[in-house]
């Protein structure tokens, strides 16, 4: 006898290949930077993105954080055209009659990565946040 496949099973698979797919849409600096935490130097972070725009020292933990300012496009940030799917579905639910407010323009926005080196030079952690968002 044949059992049934559930629902479930199918809504876990799913879930699976998009926790794989997903990550793989990273631009390749998050995917460096990914892979580079509580590994690289200051050294080969220098050799992937060049000097940083601006550097701080903390004289009370020794940690230095660098600042890389960058223009990205929605393409930069979406290289597989995960939010040209999105766009789909929005210009879908306005013809019918639901339509959701958007800016799918492809203008360059300005872009911190703030990474932050320990004591030894390695580094500790980064994040990407808009230039706005970033206390200089």
């Amino acid at each position: 006898m044949i059992r049934p496949v559930r629902p479930a099973l199918y809504i876990w698979a799913a879930l699976l290949v998009l926790g794989m797919w997903l990550p793989a849409c990273s631009h390749w600096r998050e995917s460096f930077l990914n892979d580079a935490v509580q590994q690289a130097s200051q050294e080969e972070v220098i050799d992937r993105f060049g000097e940083p725009w601006k550097k701080k020292i903390s004289i009370l933990n020794g940690q230095t954080t660098w600042i890389y300012r960058y223009a990205l496009t929605n393409e930069d940030l979406d290289p597989m055209g995960v939010t040209g799917m999105r766009h789909a579905t929005d210009t879908l639910g306005a013809m019918i009659g639901s339509e959701i407010e958007t800016d799918e323009t492809d203008r360059p926005r300005c872009f911190h990565y703030v990474l932050t080196f320990d004591k030894a030079n390695i580094l500790k952690s980064w994040k990407r946040e808009k230039c706005t968002a970033t206390s200089l």
